[in-house]
């Protein structure tokens, strides 16, 4: 790993966690185990087909095994709670598009449906796969009217760290972009690797298409004093959690170099994080609180704010007959499916803001510029 991500990762506790979803029988062979499988494939080079067991094959006494194409590896780290790093791939799963996640003894495979999510996973103890399929119910939404926060409000103060720390100042070094998730304390009973698997896998994969010339991280923490345990819930609650991640930043002094080294925090919360919606973020700022009460695309939504994606340039898209929504509809409706795409506007608006903030100077908090805006 790079050592100014390493000196990042200091400052966040680690509390092992593990994934408990599974089926309990006898440790596999390492031949016949998925991961193993998965492993040996990788390491002889890509793309290559790899046969794994399905749920579904097993329980109708069929053909036990399914077809995972890995197409590509991602240049996308992955840090989770329990100090694991993870590897993803873009892959095909029994015909469809699908994103692999490989950390620790776990593997998952993520498949974005109209309707829903699903992911198969795999754990080291247990050759079995372990399924979770999921529609997507219109659980909630977004604010119809996000919270604002301009170009010029960004942080410009933020105390730099360790010169020793920060990434070499090469030319083919990609500038990193880290998204960094806080799981707050009420969430402690959900599987980590699964929240990835389901709500930020598919969504970090497609960035990464959006962003090319952007090194992409998802960071997990969780357990932080005074950050993941705060109170959240009310009209105040984005203001809220920017001090308390603002605090953390600046009393850890995380390394910032613009232009190099970004970072856009995240509060992974349980419940609503303001009465009546799921989601709510600062329009290009730093901050986002995302409820997993929301849809599946709620990360994406929030964290699309806080690159200048906006609601009105968000889309209904038809194909094969039946209509999808972008990942910034406001309004959801529930007769749609979600795409899982952002449109062509909203990406457009990502890499300009990208560009734009990396570029030009700003002040933080000028005179005259509320910090809120309907």
């Amino acid at each position: 790993m790079a050592p100014f991500l390493t000196a990042a990762l200091r400052c966040a506790p680690i509390l092992m966690s593990c994934c408990t979803i599974g089926v309990s029988t006898a440790a596999p062979s390492a031949d016949t185990h998925a991961i193993a499988r998965f492993d040996r494939a990788v390491a002889a080079g890509l793309p290559r087909t790899i046969p794994v067991p399905t749920r579904a094959a097993l329980s109708r006494g069929s053909d036990p095994t399914g077809l995972l194409v890995v197409e590509s590896h991602l240049d996308i780290g992955v840090r989770f709670t329990d100090g694991a790093s993870g590897d993803m791939y873009l892959a095909t799963w029994q015909g469809e598009p699908a994103v692999v996640t490989r950390s620790g003894d776990h593997l998952d495979i993520t498949v974005a449906h109209h309707d829903g999510i699903s992911v198969t996973g795999f754990d080291g103890d247990s050759d079995a796969a372990h399924v979770i399929e999921s529609t997507d119910g219109n659980a909630g939404m977004d604010a119809a009217n996000p919270t604002f926060a301009t170009h010029a409000q960004r942080r410009s103060d933020i105390a730099g760290g360790n010169p020793a720390a920060l990434p070499p100042r090469t030319t083919n070094q990609h500038p990193t972009l880290t998204f960094w998730m806080f799981l707050h304390d009420d969430t402690l009973d959900l599987d980590r690797k699964h929240i990835h698997a389901r709500y930020v896998a598919w969504w970090i994969a497609d960035m990464a298409k959006i962003l090319p010339t952007r090194k992409l991280w998802a960071i997990y923490s969780q357990q932080v004093e005074g950050v993941t345990d705060i109170t959240y819930g009310s009209e105040t609650s984005l203001r809220d959690w920017t001090t308390a991640i603002d605090l953390y930043e600046r009393r850890n002094k995380l390394p910032r170099v613009p232009g190099k080294f970004e970072y856009k925090f995240m509060l992974v919360t349980n419940g609503e994080p303001m009465p009546g919606i799921t989601g709510v973020a600062w329009l290009g700022g730093d901050e986002a609180i995302a409820s997993l009460s929301g849809r599946y695309t709620i990360v994406a939504h929030e964290y699309g704010h806080t690159l200048a994606a906006m609601h009105d340039d968000a889309e209904v898209r038809w194909s094969s007959l039946w209509p999808c929504e972008t990942n910034l509809i406001s309004g959801t409706v529930a007769l749609r499916s979600n795409c899982y795409r952002y449109s062509t506007k909203n990406e457009r608006n990502m890499r300009v803001h990208i560009a734009r903030e990396w570029t030009v100077p700003v002040e933080r908090h000028p005179h005259g510029i509320p910090l809120f805006c309907k």
